[in-house]
């Protein structure tokens, strides 16, 4: 996988540092007494060097396929210095351990062969005052003391080649162990999406459905679920606290859960077993807390609800009105009182059962009356997958750090049925 370019690997970053102390070392020869410049000509072509070297940095930074211009800019930088350092005093110029920069760069490079390139660069740095200027033959006690010189560079070109090497391949060992980290979650996503409902056949004519869960990262802990029981359909919706891999897996598992409940009456009582497989999982852990909608809808539009700490959730109702589900009982996990009122119903034809994750107030400012907005959204379009689509298309557009999760199920009516619509009154029974 592609990644991209660090600070460090950058030709312009590692460049600017040689070409700013060259001309630094230009200005102070110009100003200072002390610093002698032996020779214009070659004093300019150090400058005009190194302004080249800089323009090679530039022009693989730009265009990435330049990057095989490195060698012939580090090149050009050791000949720059060359320069600069024979018309700075030849062999008494101040400014000779500004090779150390560019033995740093190339011998940081992959491949031993850059200690060689090193060395042959301090090599050109050190002989070329008296290659160029034949006048200045270094005496043989000055001989000994460029062979040290020498020498000690290439002992640094050796310790940088190796803690680079080093370095590379403990970069290499940590970006595969990232791959393979990314490559499971992306299979944990793959297998969380694959759990979630995609189509509403087997259902029954007299509901239409749609949803959708869109996480914050590649693994959420939203889920909703839609299944056929023995007198209509079980729908739901759950928020677990927290994101990631460890967020998803306990979705998983409380889905899982509540659908082993589906011949179960009571909708608090698949709440219930819920709340039990999550104790009995996190024994000795600390198990994060769940919202949890449950609804129950049979053929006939009899409506039972439970409803653990979510408080999401609303009927729009044929005429208009909306009607909040509002509970106070708590959510799955919290270990406080393992109780879930069951409250019921009536879904007239035409009337919608919207719920939603707390991810939907991000995309309305975070406000509670988000609620008024996501029915003035399903006013303009009753069809479940238009508010869904609605809502999902919201969340691409505005910035939300949660999972963004919503279910839509709107009451069809039967060929035998008035379409006319009287809202049911509501009654609540508890199930410990």
């Amino acid at each position: 996988m592609s990644r991209p370019t660090s600070v460090i690997d950058n030709p312009l970053v590692r460049q600017t540092p040689i070409t700013g102390l060259l001309a630094l070392g230009a200005l102070l020869s110009l100003v200072l007494p002390s610093l002698e410049i032996s020779h214009a000509g070659l004093f300019l072509a150090s400058l005009v060097a190194i302004g080249v070297a800089t323009l090679l940095a530039a022009i693989s930074l730009w265009f990435p396929r330049a990057v095989a211009l490195i060698p012939i800019l580090l090149a050009v930088d050791f000949v720059s210095l060359a320069l600069f350092r024979t018309g700075t005093g030849s062999g008494a110029s101040v400014f000779t351990s500004l090779v150390v920069l560019p033995v740093v760069w190339w011998a940081s490079l992959d491949g031993r062969r850059t200690i060689v390139y090193s060395v042959l660069g301090v090599t050109l740095v050190i002989l070329a005052p008296y290659v160029l200027l034949p006048d200045n033959a270094p005496r043989a006690s000055e001989l000994v003391r460029l062979g040290i010189t020498v020498v000690v560079f290439g002992t640094v070109a050796v310790i940088v080649q190796e803690l680079s090497r080093r370095a590379r391949r403990s970069v290499r060992s940590a970006q595969a162990r990232e791959d393979k980290v990314l490559e499971e979650i992306s299979r944990a996503a793959d297998v969380q999406r694959s759990l979630l409902p995609t189509s509403s056949d087997g259902l029954g004519d007299f509901v239409t459905v749609a949803g959708t869960c869109l996480p914050a990262k590649s693994v959420g802990g939203d889920f909703f679920d839609w299944y056929r029981t023995e007198n209509g359909i079980a729908v739901g919706l759950g928020d677990v606290m927290g994101k990631g891999v460890g967020a998803g897996l306990i979705a998983a598992a409380v889905r899982a859960t509540i659908r082993s409940a589906r011949t179960v009456d009571d909708a608090s009582e698949a709440l219930r077993r819920a709340s039990d497989g999550l104790a009995a999982e996190g024994a000795g852990t600390d198990v994060t807390f769940t919202t949890l909608f449950h609804a129950r809808i049979d053929d006939d539009g009899s409506l039972q609800w439970a409803d653990a700490g979510h408080g999401l959730s609303f009927i729009l109702r044929a005429a208009g009105g909306v009607e909040r589900l509002r509970s106070v009982d708590l959510p799955l996990g919290m270990g406080l009182r393992d109780e879930w009122a069951t409250t019921t119903g009536t879904l007239e034809p035409g009337d919608l059962l919207i719920s939603f994750s707390d991810g939907v107030l991000d995309l309305f400012g975070g406000r509670d009356d988000a609620v008024d907005s996501v029915a003035e959204l399903a006013r303009a379009d009753r069809a479940p997958a238009a508010i869904v689509a609605a809502l999902a298309d919201r969340a691409a557009e505005v910035p939300h750090d949660d999972d963004v999760t919503v279910i839509a199920i709107r009451r069809e009516a039967a060929a035998t049925e008035v379409t006319e619509v009287t809202a049911a009154p509501l009654s609540r029974s508890r199930a410990v």
